[in-house]
């Protein structure tokens, strides 16, 4: 993953010194706090934690789609069984 990130402050380049992973344990959840610095040539120097999360997909990975439509073709044989 590539991130660009802007100093709050000043708005100039800032990089990522570290990052904390506070949902490491949590299945499926992804949760970092990022800490950065301004390093733009005459930017203020600040330092800030973000957060960053995932909020959800716009498109489902590949293998995900295959298995729902796998569910569904199995389903539809079942009702069809039945009759």
């Amino acid at each position: 993953m590539s991130v660009r990130v802007k100093c709050p402050r000043c708005k100039g380049k800032a990089i990522i010194t570290n990052s904390n992973d506070l949902a490491k344990d949590i299945k499926d959840v992804f949760y970092k706090e990022l800490y950065v610095q301004c390093v733009e040539k005459d930017g203020c120097g600040a330092r800030a934690v973000f957060g960053m999360e995932f909020k959800h997909y716009i498109n489902p990975p590949q293998s995900d789609v295959y298995d729902m439509a796998r569910a569904l073709v199995n389903q539809q044989n079942e009702l069809d069984l039945k009759r």
